[in-house]
């Protein structure tokens, strides 16, 4: 008998996983047994992306896609659908931040935040919702973050989009969960990626929450992925509407 934490004989679609956090999601979630389609936007990196979870042994398509556009994003569940016949899993990992104090933040960027963060989300969600009532359910995680939880300088309209994200799955859950649809979040805290070096000496305002983590560290990108999995497996069957913290106990003690 499979782990309950295993992915043996599902299917997922993972957004954002051409590169970092979203990739390490996808190979990981290989490695629990799934098989995957993958889009981003850039075809090469999401190629490459590809090619790494079938050296694992699983399949794997790679479909460049705007999350950002419904009619893409139409096109993106069809071909998973076609290629694997169903889908039992949504992972909605795109996502991005600007970095900036928020006086100085454009009405674009503004925008973008939340097209990406959020309206994506949705648009995704919906989609595959759709096809996840026709076949008796499937689950649906998030990608959120601790900057939705509390107050976020120089990220507020990213750390406005996750708040309002959170949200979306709560209302989700509710409104699915008569389809067997579970829809569940991960919140990482600040994520130890190789972009981030030398990131919070910038910050120091930041440097000073990052400083008094209790565990004393950032959120490996393994770590998100491994959350990720526990919300999409069995193991969390009767769980919904939630957003777990990964973020080494930071909002615990920020009051």
């Amino acid at each position: 008998m499979n782990s309950p934490f295993s992915l043996e004989g599902k299917t997922a679609i993972v957004t954002g996983a051409s590169r970092w956090t979203g990739k390490v999601i996808a190979l990981e979630m290989a490695k629990a047994g799934a098989d995957l389609v993958i889009c981003a936007r850039k075809p090469k990196p999401l190629e490459a992306a590809a090619e790494e979870v079938r050296q694992l042994g699983r399949r794997c398509v790679a479909v460049p896609t705007d999350v950002e556009d419904a009619a893409q994003v139409e096109a993106l569940v069809n071909k998973a659908k076609e290629e694997l016949g169903r889908i039992d899993i949504l992972v909605n990992s795109a996502g991005t931040d600007i970095i900036k104090p928020s006086m100085d933040l454009a009405e674009k960027e503004w925008d973008d935040m939340v097209r990406l963060n959020l309206k994506s989300h949705f648009l995704c969600s919906k989609a595959v919702a759709s096809v996840m009532i026709e076949q008796g359910g499937g689950s649906i995680v998030d990608v959120a973050s601790t900057a939705g939880l509390r107050a976020s300088p120089t990220s507020s309209a990213y750390g406005a989009a996750k708040a309002g994200l959170m949200h979306l799955v709560m209302t989700l859950a509710v409104e699915w969960g008569k389809h067997n649809i579970r829809v569940n979040a991960v919140a990482p805290g600040f994520i130890a990626i190789p972009v981030h070096p030398g990131y919070l000496e910038h910050f120091p305002h930041l440097k000073a929450i990052y400083d008094r983590v209790p565990l004393g560290r950032g959120v490996n990108m393994e770590e998100v992925a491994w959350g990720v999995i526990y919300l999409a497996s069995e193991a969390a069957g009767n769980t919904t509407g939630v957003t777990i913290p990964l973020d080494g106990g930071m909002t615990c003690m920020l009051g």
